[in-house]
């Protein structure tokens, strides 16, 4: 018999030895697909869960203090709170991002990456948020490393230029500790009960800073360690949760790796990490003015600068370590038993702090769940040129 099926016929039935392979791919495709689509809204939900006790722990406690205070101050107090007492701390947050971002663009200029205004100032908005619905606020730089690789930049560099911020921000912080050491022995018989949370803040400082500096100088000590606990039970716990056996061979080469990258920015761009370490600075006076202002309306009165700083970076600290999610109520407790000392005004203290929070954490809280949700974070969108240049396919569409 003639066979009438044609090759167009034959092209799209396909052969039957490819016909299940053909199958097989699109099966695993869908599966693969249906399984990221889980992963993600798992993901999601996880955060939206993360948001509300952020909430549910701020509101319970900050209730829980007001209980303490003066009812009648308080609400006088408040009466007379300003918009613009609200506004101005909420857009000293948004210069700190527009700083942050020129931060990112002159050192990653230094390994030769040209970062994107609009990645780096998205990559400060999600790492804030990220910072303000984990435990002691540390999920802020791992994911700002991984927004970074996922848009294509080499996640060995990223983490070289997030965890120099980390350095730089406890240097500078020591220095102010070093620099009002002795207001803060002068205030501890004037905090009273804050006391210790002055003493405790001061060693915490000195302690972060000699672990971070110790990893900087040898930050290979880092890989020897991975290797040592691998197969311990530490080593087996974190090959679950990060669902990958080869965690610590992969920690070990990213340590030298970050090593290499310390070389670069800190030996052959000491100016560019001077003036990185500078605007730091300015970023955290910009975050000590954000809780001045509402303190300098609602108490009617001067604080001195060094107590006052001295205060806001201690209490920060110490804040950190109680395991509520970005700090969630324990910032207003810390801050409420030091400065309201200071102050002699317990109430009207705790309304500035209560405005401050709502302006700096609440507010830009929902702006960062906003940004997060609904902007797509793009993916492989950074390529290096033949000349050793990292950019945006956007950047080189425009330069060309």
């Amino acid at each position: 018999m003639k066979n009438n099926s044609s090759p167009e016929s034959a092209e799209l039935s396909g052969s039957p030895n490819d016909s299940p392979n053909k199958q097989g791919n699109s099966l695993n495709a869908c599966i693969d697909s249906e399984k990221g689509s889980r992963e993600k809204k798992d993901s999601n939900r996880n955060l939206v869960k993360s948001i509300f006790i952020a909430l549910l722990a701020g509101i319970l406690i900050n209730v829980f203090i007001g209980l303490l205070v003066d009812f009648k101050e308080f609400f006088i107090a408040f009466k007379q709170a300003s918009l613009l007492s609200i506004v101005l701390p909420f857009c000293i947050v948004i210069v700190v991002y527009s700083i942050d971002t020129l931060r990112y663009r002159m050192v990653f200029r230094k390994f030769k990456i040209r970062i994107s205004l609009r990645d780096a100032f998205y990559n400060n908005v999600i790492g804030y948020f990220f910072s303000n619905i984990t435990p002691g606020s540390v999920g802020g730089q791992p994911f700002q490393v991984v927004h970074f690789s996922r848009l294509g930049i080499d996640s060995t560099t990223s983490s070289n230029v997030v965890f120099s911020r980390l350095i730089e921000g406890n240097l500078v912080q020591l220095a102010i500790v070093i620099l009002f050491f002795h207001k803060g022995i002068g205030m501890m018989a004037v905090v009273g009960k804050g006391a210790f949370l002055l003493i405790a803040g001061m060693v915490a400082t000195i302690i972060l800073t000699i672990v971070l500096v110790l990893s900087f100088l040898n930050p290979h000590l880092l890989g020897v360690l991975a290797l040592k606990i691998e197969k311990s039970r530490i080593g087996k716990l974190i090959a679950k949760l990060t669902k990958d056996p080869c965690w610590a061979e992969k920690t070990s080469a990213w340590s030298l790796g970050l090593g290499e990258g310390f070389k670069v920015l800190w030996h052959h761009n000491t100016w560019t990490m001077v003036a990185d370490i500078f605007l730091f600075l300015v970023d955290q006076l910009l975050w000590a003015l954000a809780l001045y202002i509402p303190l300098r309306v609602f108490t009617g009165g001067l604080i001195p600068i060094p107590e006052f700083l001295l205060s806001f970076i201690l209490c920060g600290l110490i804040s950190l370590f109680i395991p509520t999610p970005g700090g969630s109520g324990s910032v207003e407790a810390a801050y409420q038993l030091v400065l309201s000392a200071l102050t002699g005004k317990p109430a009207a203290t705790l309304g500035a702090i209560l405005i401050w929070r709502f302006s700096c954490y609440y507010m830009h809280l929902l702006i960062g769940a906003l940004t997060y949700f609904f902007i797509p974070m793009k993916k492989n969108t950074y390529f290096t040129s033949s000349e050793g240049v990292t950019s945006s396919i956007r950047s080189k569409k425009h330069h060309l």
